[in-house]
């Protein structure tokens, strides 16, 4: 296919359409990074800037009307700025009330309450990013462990946090680069990677770093790694792993948390994490995340922590922030109160447009298979990754398979098919992304005739 003459067309008609956007753009560049502060909202030629979003859908700038499956970065379960959320908020800030004051406010022992019921975890506290949970996350375990390494898995991405940064979007021959430049001298030798979903490797990397190692981090669903979930023998041989060696097990679901169940997708499992950061739904739109896990091991940020074993995670200006606390436990109420008939509904949309998306690009001749099946695990699987590959692979179980070009395309996924669908009327993410109730059933058999469309067209560039 000739992908380079298929882009510049794309890229023409993108322009014809955002003429506001672009001038948006512009301007914007002189001031931010590429016109934007985050690079995933920023795409090729520039990005529409939205002016309204509602439900499944945004509008722009230029007055284009998209339905949306980025959904605030996958958080939004129940599609944008949900009505119970805006009620709430409006009805506190009516009452002076929502605005950061620096005190506790007791809709934060309500959600800190709730969350650890759902998840069965002891303790909990707040900060206000993912980033900023892991990395308190992985210092607790540091403290606790009093060793210096860090295990975590190609393709995992647990935020700009120096722990962290190793192994994450980068394929060389596997994935096991430092992927940031500013970090400390040494901060490599202290990451040590292994690869997702192997227990060989998993068991090597334990018995070579086990006795040094403080934490084994990873998302049980990987999120940036290609929409995968863990197998169940792996998650289990994990927590073997970690309690023969003395090591914390650290689950990041700032992604899965609330996303296949009103909980963590850790009682999917039924494995049980001495740490868990969660983030996205747990803030009903807000910024809000959270570490939770045993009580001895999140003393260590407490005030009567002993000096020498004290984690100086102690919270920052916006942490716990009032109106965030409210909007977070308006909306895992409304989660929590709705489950049966919320998760069954957009899992049930989930496999519905994994199907029928590989059955499409079948059709027409394109090697294509979809990531997010839940298999046994989470059966509500509401989440939709979609691979060009190079390769004839049956089903996608690593992510070193997803950033390898030799077998993924990755161009053809974020750059072709994304501007492909946005020519279509839809907002998509590595390829398709998160259902959310506000999608309506028609809107989802529309989506999959634009990509009916789209396949057909792509013909023309064979």
């Amino acid at each position: 296919m000739d992908k380079k003459r298929l882009f510049d067309d794309l890229i023409k008609g993108f322009i014809l359409k955002h003429e506001k956007s672009e001038a948006i753009f512009k301007k914007a560049s002189h001031s931010l990074i590429t016109g934007g502060s985050h690079n995933l909202r920023l795409f090729s030629p520039f990005p529409f800037y939205d002016v309204q979003s509602s439900g499944s859908r945004v509008w722009d700038a230029d007055g284009n009307i998209y339905v949306d499956f980025w959904q605030g970065h996958m958080a939004n379960v129940m599609g944008h700025n949900p009505r119970i959320i805006i009620k709430a908020l409006q009805d506190n800030f009516h009452k002076s009330q929502g605005l950061t004051t620096g005190f506790p406010g007791h809709h934060q022992r309500e959600l800190a309450e709730l969350i650890l019921n759902q998840i069965g975890a002891n303790k909990i506290r707040f900060t206000t990013s993912g980033t900023l949970a892991t990395m308190y996350a992985v210092m607790l375990a540091k403290a606790f462990t009093k060793r210096e390494l860090v295990m975590k898995v190609g393709g995992g991405w647990h935020g700009a946090q120096p722990y962290a940064l190793r192994g994450i979007t980068v394929y060389d021959r596997g994935m096991t680069r430092m992927e940031s430049a500013g970090l400390p001298s040494g901060t490599d030798k202290m990451i040590v990677m292994s690869q997702f979903n192997d227990i060989q490797d998993l068991e090597n990397k334990f018995k070579k770093h086990g006795e040094r190692t403080a934490c084994f981090i990873l998302e049980p669903f990987i999120g940036s790694g290609g929409f995968i979930f863990s197998h169940r023998d792996y998650l289990q041989k994990a927590r073997e792993l970690s309690r023969q060696y003395g090591s914390l097990l650290i689950f990041d679901e700032v992604i899965s948390g609330f996303r296949f169940h009103a909980g963590g997708v850790q009682s999917l499992y039924g494995i049980q994490p001495d740490l868990t950061v969660l983030g996205k739904a747990i803030g009903g739109g807000m910024p809000v995340s959270a570490v939770a896990g045993r009580d001895d091991v999140m003393a260590l940020c407490g005030p009567d922590a002993k000096p020498e074993e004290k984690v100086k995670f102690d919270g920052g200006t916006f942490s716990a922030h009032p109106a965030a606390m409210l909007a977070g436990l308006t909306y895992l109420r409304y989660l929590i109160e709705h489950e049966s008939e919320i998760y069954p509904k957009i899992g049930q949309f989930g496999e519905k447009v994994r199907k029928g998306i590989e059955e499409i690009f079948s059709t027409h001749g394109f090697n294509v298979r979809c990531t997010g099946y839940g298999d046994s695990i989470a059966e509500h699987s509401s989440l939709v990754g979609v691979q060009f590959l190079n390769e004839k692979i049956d089903r996608i179980a690593f992510p070193e398979q997803v950033w390898n070009p030799e077998v993924c395309d990755f161009e053809l996924r974020e750059k072709i098919f994304k501007l492909s669908m946005l020519e279509e009327g839809f907002n998509v993410f590595h390829g398709y992304g998160a259902i959310s109730t506000a999608h309506s059933e028609s809107e989802i058999q529309e989506s999959l005739d634009a990509v009916e469309r789209i396949a057909k067209k792509w013909c023309e560039y064979k």
